[in-house]
């Protein structure tokens, strides 16, 4: 099951060093906190556990498939699970740190987010594949709470914090010019089949009556698709084809031996171009918020952590 079927819908948190050389000064130097030796619990935040259970059911959410407790080499291991236990600790925080703004993320909404989950699946699919999968339904709720959470700090606590002016995009936009050049692009028919009559036909067919109702599908042994991709991404013997083309007009038939006969139709060739400034508004303003909303979710776990009561077992900590 990869990690897009979890949908945690979760923002990336600082790097694992970042968090845990902060914990470590927080143990070290501080002096607020002190390591822990209780069987079963990895860490507590603030005085609220996080179990030895927690950090590994997390893992096969986040390594299903990338590695097993057995496969993975002792090294990869315990770098995936301090990964686990940095995100936990990260959501620990974020938790509580809502829960006293009463902006926690309420049972009703944790339902309403899993709703959209399972309408994706038939009806029990999306449990039966958790049970294959060897996870249990309870810690998977527990992520996606977690996600939600971390969510609405972003959008509720941090986004009212941030904003972002015209000056600031323009000189985005003019600083980084070459990235908003959309390339030579060429939109062309593709009809292949085994059959090389039922090919011939097909693109009489569309030469004498175009239907774009007929593109993208199949008609008995005869495949039918529109293309678009970027000049330098069109195969070499294709680009050669369609260079000598006109709109609408196609190629010879052409024969592929066992994979059967195939035709090309130039439909359409756009220039490259600068997108202008008020097309890539929306754009840049996008990659600015991003970028100034992780700055100021770092900066809110950077103090956070600062403030917080942190206890991690000293043997996580000697192996880092």
């Amino acid at each position: 099951m990869s990690q897009k079927h979890m949908h945690f819908h979760q923002r990336q948190v600082p790097c694992l060093a970042v968090v845990m050389f902060l914990v470590a000064s927080l143990l070290t130097g501080i002096g607020c906190s002190e390591s822990i030796e209780e069987p079963g619990v990895v860490a507590r935040v603030n005085g609220e556990p996080v179990f030895l259970a927690e950090i590994e059911a997390v893992h096969d959410l986040k390594y299903l498939g990338g590695s097993s407790r057995h496969g993975a080499s002792m090294h990869r291991l315990q770098e995936e699970y301090g990964a686990v236990l940095a995100e936990i600790l990260v959501q620990r925080l974020v938790a509580q740190f809502l829960a006293g703004r009463n902006l926690a993320t309420s049972d009703q909404e944790v339902e309403a987010a899993e709703r959209l989950v399972l309408a994706d699946y038939p009806e029990g699919a999306f449990e039966q594949m958790l049970i294959e999968e060897y996870i249990h339904l309870e810690r998977w709720r527990e992520q996606l709470r977690a996600g939600l959470n971390q969510e609405k700090l972003i959008q509720k606590v941090l986004r009212p914090t941030v904003s972002i002016d015209y000056q600031e995009v323009d000189v985005y936009y003019r600083e980084n010019i070459a990235d908003f050049y959309l390339r030579p692009r060429v939109r062309f028919l593709l009809i292949q089949g085994q059959d090389r009559e039922q090919v011939a036909k097909t693109l009489e067919r569309f030469a004498t009556e175009p239907d774009m109702d007929m593109m993208d599908k199949r008609f008995d042994s005869v495949e039918v698709h529109v293309h678009t991709l970027r000049e330098d991404n069109i195969p070499g013997d294709w680009q050669a084809l369609l260079s000598g083309l006109e709109p609408q007009q196609a190629t010879e038939l052409l024969s592929r031996g066992p994979d059967g006969y195939q035709v090309l139709v130039l439909l359409e060739r756009t220039e490259g171009r600068i997108i202008d400034p008020a097309q890539a508004y929306p754009l840049v303003e996008r990659i600015l918020l991003e970028r100034k909303l992780h700055q100021a979710f770092d900066a809110w776990l950077t103090d956070a952590l600062q403030s917080a009561r942190i206890q991690v077992n000293e043997h996580l900590l000697t192996r880092q």
